[in-house]
């Protein structure tokens, strides 16, 4: 909860801030990197937990890694965020980001679990069935779990929709207990 709660400021911030500067396609793009980047690399994200390296190396090792990849907007950003101790909330940060971009495009976020990846026209189909659904226009956010056994699960705003075997399996063990 405190994660979001100093999250807010800073994603909304930057989102001004990308707007301002008529920037904003490059810092989603710049976002995208960095979740990719955080995703593959324990070593950066253990730069950006680490408590025993300075706000001012964490600055600057930010400067050294993004200035040839990254717009200024968002080093500087980056930068911001070390100098004042809020790196360890820059997930938190960019979750509330793209949320916010989302909600200004009238855009909806599912996230779809499902017990192995889905393919490109899977989830091509997930988002014209949802975004009929719902009216609006959906992005997916895909992850796996084979503890569902199969089938899928998916949360748009506060519906969840589950076909997953294993919530089936479930409700017949409790039809087949009550008789």
């Amino acid at each position: 909860m405190r994660d979001i709660r100093v999250a807010k400021p800073y994603a909304r911030a930057l989102y001004d801030a990308a707007l301002e500067q008529n920037a904003l396609a490059s810092i989603i793009a710049d976002i995208d990197k960095l979740r990719e980047l955080i995703e593959q690399s324990e070593e950066f994200t253990q730069l950006i937990h680490s408590p025993v390296l300075s706000p001012q190396f964490k600055s600057e090792t930010f400067q050294a890694l993004f200035t040839d990849a990254m717009q200024p907007l968002t080093i500087n950003f980056f930068k911001l965020l070390a100098l004042k101790q809020r790196e360890r909330y820059l997930i938190a940060i960019m979750d509330v980001f793209s949320a916010i971009v989302d909600e200004a495009a009238g855009r909806l976020v599912a996230k779809v679990t499902t017990a192995v990846p889905i393919t490109s026209a899977q989830e091509e189909r997930f988002i014209q069935q949802l975004s009929a659904y719902s009216g609006k226009q959906v992005r997916l956010e895909t992850t796996t779990d084979a503890q569902i056994q199969g089938g899928f699960i998916v949360q748009l705003d506060d519906t969840v929709f589950d076909a997953s075997v294993a919530s089936q399996l479930q409700r017949l063990e409790q039809q087949l207990a009550k008789g």
